[in-house]
């Protein structure tokens, strides 16, 4: 029905159905008018409002994903291999401690929730070894970490501080003296064990 519509329509064209002018200039002009007219109908529409569009939402999205690469890596926290932990503890049962066990041994002891320094107050830390030839990680804590470290220790003398590694107690040494800014992680380590415990604390 479109074609039998364009059909009358062009039929219907008063240019297109006029007498040659016997003006050479008007007659060409006629035949030009025509000749545009013939190429505007059977020319095909170009779509270029939606050709723009398609554009405009290829770049919206590769900025949005360019914005969203950025946001992730500039507040993401880092992560460790290794989770680091100091926590308070007592000896004895107190409503509202988490009970926990000393690793390689049957000692029990009462873990307070709050985590006094963890792997975000690590300067650094690496394997050392002892007279009996046990390797250990030794630990150097950040300022603000040593800081809260010797506090939290000062008025905790005469029980236990835990030293967690993955969620297990390895060691719960009595504080005899307020502790600082550094640290020595026993646990009966091989060496391959206290390197991967070492390099595993560093955040990446």
């Amino acid at each position: 029905m479109n074609n039998n519509l364009r059909n009358l329509l062009q039929d219907a064209d008063p240019v297109l159905h006029e007498a040659p002018l016997l003006d050479s200039k008007w007659e060409q002009l006629r035949l030009n008018i025509l000749r545009d007219a013939a190429i505007v109908r059977s020319s095909k529409p170009v779509r270029t409002h939606l050709t723009f569009a398609a554009a405009i939402g290829v770049i919206l999205v590769g900025m949005m994903a360019i914005g969203y690469g950025i946001w992730a890596h500039g507040t993401t926290a880092l992560l460790a291999a290794v989770r680091f932990e100091v926590r308070l503890a007592e000896d004895k049962a107190i409503p509202g401690l988490v009970v926990a066990q000393v690793s390689d041994s049957g000692r029990v002891i009462y873990l307070h929730p709050e985590i006094v320094v963890s792997n975000d107050d690590i300067e650094q830390s690496w394997v050392s070894q002892d007279g009996s030839n046990r390797f250990n990680v030794a630990v150097q804590l950040l300022p603000s970490g040593a800081d809260r470290m010797r506090q939290a220790t000062a008025m905790h003398v005469g029980r236990p501080v835990a030293i967690l590694i993955d969620g297990s107690v390895v060691m719960a040494p009595v504080v005899r003296s307020p502790i600082s800014d550094s640290a020595v992680v026993t646990g009966n380590f091989t060496r391959a064990e206290a390197e991967r415990i070492a390099d595993g604390m560093k955040l990446r």
